[in-house]
């Protein structure tokens, strides 16, 4: 189900101020998209006024072609997973995925096997008779995207729903929804600060900023063509290099060499793998330089060594 925002705008009384700014964007059908930005920037107000728990003040939100601008959250036939997962305690994992279903009224057999199926294609089947507080982050979390899809949406919404987790259930998360959406291809928005997460997962970014869309498109696309200051610093780090920002792991550092930028290595912060070589150079400006620990061996550089720094390519 494709989505279309036209001049979309939410603002909110009290001193709340402007969330959602003019905002005009197109989300292709069968995607995952990822609204990404900084805290304030108006991702999660965005994901609201689609899946219709907040009304904008002005603009249409078309979904396949269906105006549902003012339509009831209840109608959109959209499901929601947010960071809170609000499991119901007192009831089974079977019951809390099937929810939806038994107050839409449907038929017990019709429930019980599309219960079956969804714990089947989360990774749940064996768990299906234990409550929430016996399972375990991930787990819950899983159940609660399988309680969001039992109804069958045309469009799921998911906003932080790795933020309480640790970083390595984050990322083991992080695949399996990339593979799960390849399995369902329903139409999915994730609402992200975290930049490799967007990256990681997404076909399509959105890159909010001040309530307003700074820029929209394929996450390579975004990374290496920024069209704004605000997205090449937020998608990745950045240095500056004779007066112009760039990507660290665009430079290329080497032994004193005539005819090129020159200086001397005031700091190196090893990462594992992956070292930063800060250089502070001869006019008094500084650059740091990502490259692997295997290269910095190889050049034999150390805090106080004369280097030279050119742009890769």
């Amino acid at each position: 189900m494709s989505i279309s925002l036209d001049h979309v705008s939410k603002t909110f009384e009290h001193g709340g101020g402007v969330a959602v700014d003019d905002v005009t964007a197109e989300i292709p059908s069968g995607s995952l998209t990822a609204i990404l930005g900084p805290s304030g920037a108006g991702k999660s107000t965005l994901l609201k006024l689609i899946g219709g728990l907040e009304r904008p003040d002005s603009g249409r939100i078309v979904i396949e072609g269906d105006d549902v601008t003012n339509l009831d959250a209840r109608y959109r036939d959209i499901g929601f997973c947010f960071q809170q997962y609000a499991p119901f305690r007192h009831m089974t994992v079977k019951k809390n995925v099937g929810y939806g279903l038994k107050v839409r009224h449907r038929p017990k057999k019709e429930i019980a096997a599309k219960v079956a199926e969804l714990l089947e294609l989360v990774k749940l089947s064996d768990l299906g008779n234990r409550f929430p507080s016996q399972l375990s982050g991930g787990e819950r979390q899983r159940m609660t995207l399988a309680r969001a899809l039992a109804i069958e949406p045309r469009v799921l919404l998911l906003d932080e729903p790795f933020g309480a987790l640790d970083a390595q259930v984050r990322a083991e998360l992080r695949k399996w929804v990339k593979e799960l959406h390849e399995q369902i291809r329903v139409t999915t928005i994730l609402v992200t600060h975290d930049q490799n997460e967007a990256m990681e997962v997404a076909d399509q970014l959105l890159i909010m900023h001040d309530g307003h869309v700074e820029q929209a498109g394929p996450p390579t696309d975004l990374y290496d063509r920024p069209t704004s200051e605000f997205v090449r610093g937020f998608l990745g780090p950045i240095t500056r290099f004779e007066g112009r920002a760039v990507r660290p792991h665009d430079l290329v550092l080497s032994g004193p060499t005539p005819g090129l930028a020159s200086g001397t290595v005031s700091a190196i912060a090893s990462l594992g793998f992956e070292v930063h070589v800060t250089t502070s150079f001869d006019d008094g400006s500084t650059s740091w330089i990502q490259m692997t620990r295997h290269d910095l061996n190889d050049l034999g550089i150390s805090v106080g060594s004369r280097v030279s720094v050119r742009p890769r390519g």
